[in-house]
């Protein structure tokens, strides 16, 4: 709940109070009034109403419950003496409120069995009062928890059966991933078997996509990552397809530098990257080749690509995919990756570096 509501919700409880409480007040005063033509000062009225106030709400939102609240016997043995000398407090208040009043208004105080009378009766109806606004509350109050978990348990048993439905089409999806790659694998081989007399380089591809493939199908460590030198040799499968397509034309270097054994990374962050290069960057033009660097020193990768930008494109690092890989290191390396990316002229430079140390359980075994 906001602070905006909570504050509207107290104002028109204090709201509701007030009305109430006038219409009790004018009541009251009508009534005797009406009944014996008497009428009293404003700071009478104002005097006494203030303490038969704080009477009711003191009564009914500390005192009673604290007897409420006892264990059986101890409340059987409590009510009757706290009672009374909940009464007696009211009367030694009543008594000030008489003795302030003298000195304001001139009003004498007499203590007699009228006065003795009026204040016990008051002080009882104003208790029998706060104690039925107690349990009226106390009761509303039950209701409303009462609708809220049921409420709850109707978006538990929705959340339930989401899930349950998550789960479901979770299994299928794992079910056609199991039968559809083996298919398409089968399909493959089958193919490469056909035309490899007739077109060898055009058998060769077909591997090289045939291992793309299960690279992307290769399962994950129970930290949901794959080893580095599995993503280089990913990149390295995508560049050598891609050259065959367009047969040794493209103007793309690719190095890596350092021992990449033990190392673990989430997948597809670097190949998304050397993706974003062929989709955007001019790989025709041999007079600004482009490149893609690996380096790799103890537990940091730093990957770096520089391309020229393919002309009638849209600016390179508003890419979908540079700001998927983006997303996904906040995610996996936070406070452990800085990324930059530089357009000059027509070149476009990027450069990640990721510090895997706290992100690779291998590297504290």
């Amino acid at each position: 709940m906001t602070k905006r509501k909570s504050l509207k919700n107290l104002f028109d409880l204090i709201k509701f109070h007030v009305f109430w409480w006038a219409l009790f007040i004018n009541y009251e005063v009508l009534f005797v009034i009406t009944i014996t033509g008497i009428t009293a000062n404003v700071y009478d009225y104002l005097f006494h109403y203030l303490v038969n106030i704080a009477f009711f709400y003191i009564h009914a939102y500390y005192l009673y419950p604290y007897i409420v609240g006892q264990k059986y016997l101890r409340r059987i043995i409590l009510t009757l003496p706290y009672l009374v000398l909940e009464q007696a407090f009211y009367m030694l208040i009543m008594t000030g409120v008489a003795y302030l009043l003298q000195v304001i208004i001139g009003k004498p105080v007499v203590f007699n069995q009228l006065y003795f009378l009026r204040y016990t009766w008051r002080g009882i109806y104003f208790m029998l009062l706060s104690t039925g606004f107690f349990y009226i509350r106390t009761s509303l109050q039950n209701k409303k928890k009462i609708v809220q978990l049921e409420t709850d348990h109707i978006k538990t048993m929705l959340q339930q059966q989401l899930l349950e439905n998550k789960l479901i089409k979770s299994e299928n999806s794992w079910l056609q991933s199991q039968i559809n790659p083996h298919f398409l694998f089968n399909t493959l081989n089958l193919i490469h078997s056909k035309i490899l007399a007739a077109a060898p380089a055009a058998a060769d591809s077909i591997i090289m996509l045939s291992d793309i493939m299960r690279f992307t199908l290769k399962p994950l460590s129970h930290q949901g990552k794959i080893a580095l030198s599995d993503e280089i040799e990913h990149i390295e499968l995508f560049i050598k397809l891609n050259q065959m397509r367009f047969e040794d034309q493209l103007a793309l270097s690719f190095r890596v530098e350092g021992d990449e054994d033990s190392l673990m990374i989430n997948p597809l962050l670097l190949i998304t990257l050397v993706e974003n290069v062929f989709k955007y960057g001019d790989l025709k033009n041999r007079a600004h080749p482009a490149s893609i660097r690996l380096f790799i020193e103890d537990h940091r990768v730093t990957f770096e690509t520089k391309n020229q930008i393919n002309k009638g494109m849209r600016p390179q690092s508003n890419g979908i995919g540079l700001q998927n890989v983006k997303e996904r290191l906040e995610a996996y390396y936070p406070k452990a990756y800085d990324l930059r990316t530089k357009q000059n002229g027509e070149s476009f430079y990027l450069n990640l570096h990721i510090n895997l140390r706290d992100h690779d359980p291998l590297l504290h075994h």
